[in-house]
């Protein structure tokens, strides 16, 4: 399980929240499930491995001859097509918001569901670059800026790609001291440093709660965020005991060139 956290490790997010602990047998291998269907008309994926406890210094396992399929409420079934181990690929397909999805991976007569109901989409007003300093070093960060829809629980997955190249760093943030108002995220990133030159993509992802509070417990396990917790798996939105997430989400993007 180390290697599949240790992508999530070095995250900021701006919310507290408390931490579900989950006491299951970490000597049982799990299967573990992550996949992001947007509003972007494109081939939607989804990743299916294999996993070991925490302690095991194993890498992820791909899991190959799975059935797996996305239902639209009151609309179509999608059909993945594996097309290297463990990744599965839709046919183009533009999700809409405001309607329930729900994925299903079967694995040698296992059956693992999750459902997310796609959340309205927020824009993003601006993206910026800017300078902080610390102890005599300056870092070049970058500013993102958005209005969070008043009266609607929102929470938001940030991706930051430096020259294409996607940062093991994500953000993570909910409405909940937000609610209505500007916000103004600020992204620190790990090494290397952003220069002049660098071209930076953010993604901002709509959420719901429940893969919201998967992710963030990832946090504390890893120890972001505040002191490690004891090690546990977190509380997916899939059943039958598989890991990861399944996710619904608007998205939209924007890019700026540093200087």
């Amino acid at each position: 399980m180390r290697n599949y956290l240790i992508i999530l490790i070095a995250v900021f997010f701006s919310s507290c929240e408390k931490v579900i602990d989950l006491n299951l047998d970490q000597t049982t291998p799990k299967i573990v499930i992550e996949s992001i269907f947007t509003d972007v008309s494109m081939r939607h994926t989804v990743s299916i491995s294999n996993t070991a406890n925490f302690d095991a210094n194993n890498t992820k396992i791909p899991v190959s001859g799975a059935t797996v399929t996305i239902k639209e409420e009151n609309g179509p079934t999608l059909t993945f097509t594996e097309l290297t181990p463990g990744s599965y690929t839709s046919t183009r397909y533009k999700g809409i918001p405001g309607k329930k999805y729900t994925l299903s991976v079967t694995v040698n007569g296992k059956t693992f569901t999750a459902s997310s109901i796609m959340p309205l989409p927020v824009a993003i007003k601006s993206l910026n670059q800017s300078e902080l300093s610390f102890f005599g070093n300056t870092r070049k960060v970058v500013q993102l800026n958005y209005k969070d829809p008043f009266g609607i629980p929102n929470y938001y997955y940030f991706r930051v790609f430096v020259n294409t190249v996607k940062r093991d760093n994500f953000f993570l943030e909910s409405d909940r001291f937000n609610d209505g108002k500007e916000v103004k995220n600020t992204f620190f990133l790990n090494e290397p440093d952003l220069v002049k030159g660098d071209a930076v993509k953010v993604q901002m992802l709509t959420i719901d709660e429940k893969v919201y509070r998967y992710l963030f417990s990832i946090t504390q396990i890893t120890g972001n965020g505040g002191p490690p917790m004891v090690p546990a798996n977190p509380s997916s939105n899939f059943n039958n005991g598989a890991l990861g997430f399944f996710s619904a989400s608007t998205s939209t993007e924007q890019t700026l060139t540093i200087d």
